[in-house]
């Protein structure tokens, strides 16, 4: 008798396939093999759970411009007097720069020759945003080099760019020599011009050195002619030389006299902007009598301002027949009527006065007045000479 079942058996699912399992291949290879399959499988879920998320945004920087610094520059770099160095300093940053927070390096041709603290060249305390200021150095240049500046700041100066705290520039100083100038004028007891030469260079000017000279009277040309200097003149203004014309120049009345001279070689002087002189001539003769008074007034051109430079003058010299006789010598201003210097002697007197620098093409009005305080009878000249 055969028993069917009530109810179906439940399906087993077999571990191995009879093709797996006939495969030929070992039972731990196939689980080490299933196993690795789950491995990657699961990696893969977990790169795709996370494949949505980004990384965080890192801080953004600050913008120079938004900071509030100061910028330090060397925006220029020239020569005065031929040979001085001077500096300019820009603040181009946002905030004060403090002087005494920096250095000032100088270079020649790649070299360092000179550093500086900024607060020995300059009482500047602080340095405004947009802000210049110009630096003198005690630094003389000779020849042609190139000169670099450096500003130098310390390590915790802040600076929106310190890549641009230096300038270079191709400058040319005087070099050592000679410096021939015309000092002065001179007339002698015949009115005849002199010329007096001085030496401001570094360097002796040698014996035997040929000069061309030109003499001009109210702008005519009435003197050409070369000069060989016939003694040493020693650097340093240390003395003087004067020459005369070969033919005589005689000075009268209102003269305006131009003299220049040139250098044969141009090494004989190393400057020559400063070869000519111009000076104009009042000249008065005069005839006192005994215990008399001549009174006399002119008017002399203001220079112009001129910063630092010495005041221009106006030179005055009474001159008589008879150095036994003694004169009396007074003159005024141009502004009031009270004497400014009043003085007595035997010829001649001398005088020289500051010119009030001011306005171009402004006159000012001068008095003069010579007295004969004995009993003769005085014959001379006033001679007024003045830029």
């Amino acid at each position: 008798m055969t028993v069917q079942p009530t109810s179906p058996l439940p399906s087993i699912k077999p571990l191995y396939y009879p093709d797996e399992y006939f495969s030929g291949i070992p039972v731990e290879e196939k689980v080490a093999e299933i196993a690795e399959k789950v491995e990657k499988k699961e990696e893969k879920a977990e790169k795709h759970e996370v494949s949505h998320l980004t990384a965080a945004p890192m801080p953004a920087e600050v913008p120079k411009e938004s900071l509030s610094l100061p910028d330090i520059t060397v925006s220029n770099l020239f020569l005065k007097q031929k040979r001085r160095l001077f500096a300019t300093l820009t603040n181009i940053g946002t905030a004060p720069f403090p002087m005494e927070s920096g250095g000032l390096s100088l270079f020649v041709d790649g070299r360092l020759e000179k550093s500086y603290a900024l607060k020995s060249l300059s009482d500047h305390g602080l340095l405004k945003p947009q802000e210049s200021i110009t630096l003198s150095t005690p630094f003389s240049l000779f020849g042609r080099h190139e000169v670099e500046v450096r500003v130098d700041t310390q390590v915790e100066q802040r600076e929106l760019d310190k890549e641009n705290n230096q300038l270079k520039k191709i400058l040319e100083g005087l070099p050592i020599g000679p410096d021939i100038v015309i000092r002065d004028f001179h007339l002698t007891e015949d009115l005849e011009l002199s010329i007096i030469l001085s030496n401001n260079g570094e360097a002796d000017l040698r014996k035997g050195v040929t000069f061309r000279i030109r003499i001009y009277l109210n702008d005519r040309k009435i003197s050409d002619f070369e000069h060989f200097i016939s003694e040493e003149l020693k650097a340093h203004s240390g003395n003087i030389y004067t020459l005369s014309p070969p033919y005589r120049v005689s000075i009268k009345g209102i003269s305006m006299v131009r003299v220049s001279l040139a250098p044969k070689l141009r090494s004989d002087d190393i400057r020559l902007e400063n070869n000519i002189l111009e000076r104009r001539f009042i000249i008065f003769p005069f005839q006192i009598g005994a215990q008399g008074r001549e009174q006399f007034s002119f008017f002399v051109p203001s220079p112009p301002l001129r910063g630092e430079e010495p005041s221009e003058k106006i030179r005055m010299e009474v001159r008589w027949e008879g150095s036994s006789t003694p004169l009396k010598f007074s003159f005024g201003g141009s502004e009031d009527s009270r004497v400014l210097l009043d003085i007595s002697g035997m010829s001649p007197l001398k005088v020289e006065w500051p010119i009030p620098a001011g306005e171009t093409q402004r006159e000012s009005h001068w008095r003069v007045s010579v007295t004969n305080p004995i009993e003769n009878r005085v014959e001379g000249h006033l001679i007024i000479q003045h830029p």
